[in-house]
């Protein structure tokens, strides 16, 4: 019986050990808001018809965010993401955008807000995504329970619905895409609309670099979905492979060969 440990042995060694990972956890708590309570990537400096995207930072990890002003209607406008601290758990209009339905972060002060179909977010590395909190803004609560002021859209009914779905992606290739409800009033046991804070689990994703998020509901027009799309953010959870991990593990590899050199020439 042959005991001497080939090279393939080893490498299969190397590469099966626990490699480390670094576990991450963003807060966003940060980030110095404003009195206003929220950052939304305005400069300041902008005339009609300008425009600027620059994503916001949290330990290397990009959340894409765009301002500009209109250049016929001088409106400001933003998309992607911002950065709130904003309590406001009862007004459900426009006006009330920042705001994350609970009431303040997850167990904490900052929370984002993402907003549209331009909501990103590039790592600089590959990871294993655990998850996030997530929460209906109180705009987009109040729409879908009360009234819109505006006219375009009406509370959801039974069969009513609206979610969020985070894609995956990594090298530019779709790794995989989960969905989650902010309001399901489908079924026997409705979960109804959701007014505190949940968790997304992200982890049944492959190891990505990106993941950008979209909107779907059962309330759509002419235009596409009615329901204001945002949702609130904290707590965004991952884990990063540690390269030391399978450097440690090579090196396990090597003194595990020494050894049986010892005991072969014995």
């Amino acid at each position: 019986m042959n005991l001497r440990p080939s090279i393939y042995s080893l490498v299969a060694l190397a590469i099966t050990a626990n490699v480390a990972v670094r576990a991450d956890v963003i807060t966003f708590e940060s980030a110095s808001v404003p009195s206003s309570g929220y950052l939304n990537g305005n400069p300041g400096t902008l005339s009609p018809g300008g425009s600027v995207s620059v994503p916001f930072q949290f330990e290397g990890v990009s959340f894409f965010n765009t301002f500009g002003i209109d250049a016929t209607w001088n409106f400001p406008y933003w998309n992607g993401f911002a950065i709130s601290n904003v309590v406001n758990t009862t007004d459900g209009t426009w006006t009330n955008q920042y705001a994350a339905k609970p009431g303040g972060g997850y167990q904490s002060t900052n929370y984002v807000v993402a907003y549209s179909g331009a909501a990103a977010i590039v790592f600089p590395e590959p990871v294993k995504a655990s998850g996030f909190r997530i929460a209906n803004t109180t705009y987009a609560y109040g729409i879908m329970t009360e009234t819109d002021p505006e006219g375009f859209s009406i509370p959801l009914g039974s069969g009513g619905w609206f979610s969020v779905t985070a894609t995956g992606s990594r090298n530019g290739a779709t790794v995989g895409s989960v969905e989650f409800f902010l309001a399901d009033l489908r079924g026997a046991a409705p979960v109804g609309v959701r007014s505190g804070w949940s968790w997304f689990d992200l982890s049944g994703l492959d190891t990505i670099d990106s993941l950008l998020f979209s909107f779907a509901g059962s309330d759509v027009g002419d235009y596409g979905l009615n329901t204001p799309a945002y949702f609130a953010m904290d707590n965004l959870t991952y884990a990063v492979p540690e390269p030391s991990g399978l450097v440690l593990a090579a090196c396990g590899a090597a003194a595990w060969m020494a050894r049986w050199r010892r005991v072969l020439a014995a």
